[in-house]
C-alpha cells in the first residue's frame, strides 16, 4: 500500500486501542519516508550534487596515478643510466611535455615540450648528458637517459608530465654505485673443466712442437747423406801444380853476428 492509500485508512472513524497504536506506528513511518525519499526538484539536485562529487573523486585518483616511477635506480659511476618514468597516456600534442628536475633544488634537469627539447635552463653538469625518448612519448614513456653518471649525480629526481587532460608527477632516487675495479685479480682460480681443458691444449702444444723438431732433425740428416753420396760418386778434379808446390820465400839477410861466424868458419877451411 503506497502512502496515500495508509494515510486514508487511517482517517476512519474510533479504531480500538491495539489499532490506535497501529495508527500511530504508521503515521511515523509515512513521515520518515517523506523526509529520505526526495521527489521531483529535490531529487534532481541531489543526484547532480552526487555526480559531481564522483566525477571529483574520480579525477584526483586518475591524476594521482598518472605518473609512474620507481622508487629507486641503481647507477653504475661513469656508465649509462635510464631513470624510468611512464604515464597513462591519454594525448600528445604541443602543449604536452615532459621536465626533470632535482627534488631538493627544484632545478632543471631536463626540459622537453612543443615537440623539441628546451635546454635553456639546464644545470650546467647536467649539459650534453641528458636526452628523451621522443619516439617513446606517445606511448606513454618520458624516461631519462643520463650519460656517464657522476658522482654527484646521486638524489632525488622528480619526473613531471603534462597534457591536455592530465597532469602529474613522481620522485625516483638516484643511487651511485662506484665502478668495478679495472685491474686484473691477484689469482685465477680455473674451475676443474677448464684445468683439464689447458692439460690437453698443452699435450697437443707439446706434440706439435716435437713433431716440428723431429722433421727438422730429418731433413738435415737427409741434405747431409746427399751432399756425401755426391762427392763420394763424382771424380778427383785435377789440382794444379803451382798449388801444390808452395813457392819459396823471400830470402832475408842474417843477423850481424851470424853473418861473422859465418867468415870464420869459412877461413879456417
Amino acid at each position: 500500500m503506497d502512502p496515500a492509500g495508509e494515510e486514508a485508512s487511517l482517517n476512519s472513524p474510533e479504531l480500538p486501542w491495539n489499532q490506535l497504536y497501529l495508527k500511530r506506528r504508521t503515521e511515523s513511518r509515512i513521515q520518515l519516508r517523506r523526509r529520505v525519499f526526495f521527489t521531483g526538484p529535490a531529487a534532481a539536485a541531489v543526484t547532480g550534487v552526487l555526480a559531481i562529487l564522483i566525477l571529483a573523486a574520480g579525477s584526483v585518483s586518475s591524476d594521482s596515478e598518472f605518473v609512474t616511477v620507481p622508487i629507486s635506480v641503481n647507477c653504475t659511476e661513469g656508465q649509462d643510466c635510464i631513470l624510468s618514468c611512464t604515464f597513462y597516456y591519454t594525448a600528445w600534442d604541443e602543449t604536452s611535455g615532459v621536465i626533470w628536475r632535482r627534488a631538493e633544488t627544484d632545478h632543471i634537469v631536463h626540459s622537453y615540450y612543443k615537440n623539441t627539447d628546451q635546454l635553456a635552463h639546464q644545470l650546467p653538469q647536467y649539459v650534453n648528458r641528458t636526452s628523451l625518448f621522443d619516439s617513446e612519448l606517445q606511448r606513454g614513456n618520458a624516461s631519462l637517459l643520463l650519460r656517464r653518471v657522476r658522482e654527484e649525480d646521486a638524489g632525488e629526481y622528480k619526473c613531471s608530465v603534462s597534457t591536455p587532460r592530465l597532469s602529474g608527477s613522481g620522485l625516483t632516487e638516484v643511487v651511485v654505485v662506484p665502478a668495478p675495479p679495472t685491474t686484473a685479480p691477484d689469482y685465477v682460480t680455473v674451475p676443474s673443466s677448464d684445468r683439464h681443458a689447458w692439460w690437453v691444449s698443452g699435450a697437443v702444444l707439446l706434440c706439435v712442437i716435437a713433431g716440428l723438431c723431429v722433421g727438422l732433425w730429418l731433413y738435415k740428416t737427409h741434405t747431409c747423406h746427399r751432399w756425401k753420396s755426391n762427392k763420394a760418386s763424382s771424380p778427383a778434379e785435377a789440382v794444379p801444380l803451382s798449388d801444390v808446390i808452395e813457392e819459396p820465400s823471400e830470402v832475408r839477410p842474417l843477423p850481424c853476428t851470424a853473418q861473422f861466424t859465418q867468415f870464420n868458419t869459412s877461413s879456417q877451411n
